[in-house]
């Protein structure tokens, strides 16, 4: 096992994660992290998809602690179709 204080992020390689999918069954957690149109897709027991969750829970409480709630209004996207369009 993979002892994390000896983890070095600064030397890791790393895909920017922008979604994320997943479904589960009464024996395991699917999930997969979306980075552009790349899907890693993984599969855990509920026990260790808890931990993940909680893992990440404690990282998100600690950085809005620091930096604030973070906003979850999702940012205006103009339609590619135009109301100008329909005039052409």
């Amino acid at each position: 096992m993979i002892d994390p204080t000896k983890i070095d992020f600064n030397q890791l390689p790393k895909k920017f994660a922008d979604g994320a999918v997943g479904a589960f069954n009464r024996d395991v957690f699917y999930f997969g992290i979306t980075s552009g149109n790349t899907l890693d897709v993984f599969a855990t027991t509920p026990q260790v998809m808890k931990d993940i969750t909680q893992f990440f829970q404690r990282h998100v409480d600690n950085y809005e602690k620091m930096h604030g709630v973070i906003d979850m209004t999702a940012p205006p996207i103009p339609s590619p179709l135009q109301s100008s369009d329909l005039n052409k």
